[in-house]
């Protein structure tokens, strides 16, 4: 079972109590380095989208560092550790830069006048609450149970060990529902990203069930 080389559980009589240990100077260099290559890589693909079509060496290079991240994660904690650490930095990397680089909204959007009655409004706004409501309800259920399926899929159908498994189903069902969250929450027609939630959910529970 790997371990985090920052910390030790002590396993006897007692409760187990973690006990911090003084790493050599090469694990907070390459653990300082894979976080560079982490943000470094999500400023990389940003830059290459601002370009888009002009130069693609700046996406190879972006997409190259996210892996030198995951890497030099791995060297020092482990692969089942590395890549998660190495994907949560580029996701708070990628959120961090959403935050400082996006076209937020400054106000609330000004709202025209209506010359006919007021039945029109009414329906129409009932129509954007329903429609609102339910894409709420696809958002958040829909890509949570999808991700939580695709981890009892990986778990129960590969061959690695344990705590691999455990780790790597965490893994797969961060990956899955934030994918499936965004992709509900992107596309226009609602309809479409349900659907192929509800089937891939469909789908992965008939075959976890034999398993189980």
């Amino acid at each position: 079972m790997g371990k985090l080389p920052f910390l030790r559980f002590t396993i006897g009589r007692e409760p187990k109590s973690p006990g911090v240990i003084f790493m050599p100077s090469s694990f907070y260099l390459i653990a300082g380095l894979a976080t560079v290559f982490a943000i470094a890589g999500i400023f990389g693909l940003y830059s290459a989208w601002l370009h888009s079509g002009s130069q693609p060496l700046r996406r190879w290079m972006g997409w190259g560092l996210l892996l030198l991240s995951a890497f030099a994660w791995s060297a020092v904690v482990g692969v089942e550790y590395g890549v998660s650490i190495a994907t949560l930095l580029a996701m708070l990397a990628a959120l961090g830069l959403l935050a400082l680089k996006g076209d937020w909204p400054s106000g609330p959007p000004r709202q025209e006048k209506q010359r006919s009655g007021g039945a029109a409004p009414k329906e129409a706004l009932w129509q954007l609450w329903l429609r609102g409501v339910l894409r709420f309800l696809a958002i958040s259920l829909l890509p949570t149970a999808s991700g939580l399926l695709a981890a009892l899929l990986y778990f129960d159908f590969t061959d690695f060990g344990e705590s691999a498994r455990l780790v790597g189903a965490a893994f797969v069902a961060v990956v899955v529902w934030t994918l499936a969250m965004v992709w509900c929450s992107a596309d226009k027609k609602l309809l479409r990203p349900s659907a192929a939630l509800v089937v891939f959910s469909l789908a992965s529970g008939f075959a976890v069930m034999p398993a189980a």
